[in-house]
C-alpha cells in the first residue's frame, strides 16, 4: 500500500553543512531512494537553504508545520536528524511530544529511525543523545565562526555583508574597502556642503533636486540584494541618511567593526556592544574624506545653523584649489562693512584659523 509523505531538506554553511554529502541535492537523493524502497510516495517537499538549525524560525519549516495541522499527510523523512534541527531542546519538544500527540510518523533515515517502529529507548535515550550532540556541534561551529570573525576584524579585514555607499570590495580581495568613484563625489558633496553650514534636510533636499542615487537605489543598480539600514519607502535622500555618513568615521580611512552581536548562537536577534570595544582599524583603506573635514563637518553637526529651507550655493562642492587641487568651501564672514564671502581650503589652513571660521 502505497503512503503519502513529504520531504524535509535544510541547509547552512553557518553550521557548518557545506560537505557534498549534507547539499540539498544531495539529502533529495538519499530520501527519494528510502521512499522508492518502502513504497512512499512524496507528495511534497520543503527547503530550508541557508538557515540554521539552531532555531526553528525558518519559513519551509513553518509551511510544512502548517500543511501537517491541515492533513496534507502524516509523515516527514528527513535524511538525519541534524537536517531537522539542532536545537536539543526544540527537537525534542517535536519528537517527543507534538508529532505523537498529533500521530505524525517521522522517519530519519541516516540515524535508522522511524517512530512507528521505535521503542522507548530509541525515542527516550537514543534520540535525545543525538540531538544534544547536534546542537553541542552547532555551539561548537558558532564559536569558531565568532572567532574567526573577530580574528579578522583585528586584522584589519571588512566581513561586512556589502560596503558602505562611496566604496565597494576590491575585485580580488573582498575583505579590503576600495573608493567607488562611480558615486564617491556624493561623499564629497554632503561633507562640503555641511561645512558650508547646510542643515542635514537642506542637504538631502539638494540631493534629490539634482537627482542624486541613493545608497539603497545604488546598492539595487550594482546587483547587491543585501538590505542596508539606509533603504527607506520612496528611495528619496532624507537628513538621517546624511547625518549617518557624516558620522561615519569609515570615510577618513577608520574602520570600525564589531558595533554588536548575537545574543546566542540560538538566536537572530543582535544587541549593541560597548564603544570601548569595538574592534578600531585605522588606515585600513584609502578615504574619500580628509580627518580636518570629518572633523569640522561633524563640528557643523551641532550647528546645523541654515534652516532646511534654504537653497545650497550653486557652487557648493564644485570649486577646487588650482595649485593643489582640494575641495574648497564658502565662508562669510562678518566684518564692520558688512559680511566678505571668500572660498578656502582647510585642509591647509591652521586649526586656530578654522576655529575662527567655524
Amino acid at each position: 500500500m502505497e503512503k503519502f509523505a513529504c520531504m524535509y531538506l535544510r541547509l547552512s554553511r553557518e553550521d557548518g553543512d557545506s560537505t557534498e554529502s549534507n547539499s540539498i541535492s544531495n539529502q533529495r537523493q538519499i530520501i527519494k531512494s528510502y521512499a522508492r524502497d518502502n513504497d512512499f510516495k512524496v507528495v511534497a517537499e520543503y527547503v530550508d537553504d541557508g538557515f540554521s538549525g539552531s532555531n526553528f524560525d525558518r519559513p519551509k519549516f513553518k509551511k510544512m508545520i502548517q500543511d501537517l495541522e491541515e492533513k496534507k499527510f502524516k509523515t516527514i523523512i528527513v535524511k538525519d536528524l541534524s537536517r531537522f534541527g539542532r536545537d536539543y531542546i526544540e527537537s525534542g519538544k517535536y519528537l517527543q511530544k507534538i508529532f505523537p500527540e498529533k500521530g505524525i510518523r517521522f522517519i530519519s533515515v541516516n540515524d535508522n529511525y522511524d517512530s512507528e517502529n521505535a521503542d522507548v529507548s530509541d525515542t527516550h535515550l537514543i534520540l535525545p543523545i543525538r540531538n544534544f550532540i547536534n546542537d553541542s556541534y552547532c555551539r561548537d561551529i558558532s564559536m569558531k565562526v565568532k572567532s574567526s570573525k573577530e580574528i579578522k576584524r583585528k586584522n584589519g579585514e571588512f566581513i561586512g555583508a556589502f560596503a558602505p555607499f562611496g566604496y565597494k570590495k576590491d575585485s580580488k580581495n573582498k575583505h579590503k574597502l576600495v573608493v567607488d568613484t562611480e558615486v564617491s563625489h556624493i561623499i564629497e558633496r554632503i561633507f562640503n556642503m555641511k561645512i558650508d553650514g547646510y542643515s542635514s534636510k537642506a542637504i538631502a533636499d539638494f540631493l534629490n533636486s539634482i537627482g542624486c542615487v541613493t545608497p539603497s537605489k545604488h546598492k539595487e543598480n550594482s546587483g547587491d540584494n543585501h538590505t542596508t539600514g539606509f533603504i527607506v519607502k520612496d528611495s528619496k535622500w532624507d537628513a538621517k541618511m546624511v547625518n549617518r555618513i557624516i558620522t561615519n568615521k569609515v570615510y577618513i580611512g577608520v574602520l570600525e567593526q564589531g558595533k554588536t552581536r548575537k545574543l546566542n548562537y540560538k538566536s537572530k536577534r543582535e544587541v549593541e556592544v560597548n564603544e570601548e570595544d569595538w574592534i578600531v582599524i585605522n588606515d585600513s583603506h584609502k578615504p574619500i574624506i580628509s580627518k580636518s573635514i570629518y572633523a569640522l563637518a561633524n563640528k557643523m553637526m551641532l550647528r546645523d545653523v541654515k534652516q532646511s529651507a534654504d537653497i545650497p550655493h550653486i557652487l557648493s562642492g564644485m570649486l577646487y584649489c588650482k595649485d593643489c587641487g582640494s575641495s574648497m568651501v564658502r565662508r562669510k564672514v562678518k566684518s564692520k562693512n558688512g559680511y566678505n564671502i571668500f572660498y578656502i581650503v582647510l585642509t591647509i589652513i591652521t586649526k586656530e584659523i578654522a576655529q575662527d571660521i567655524v
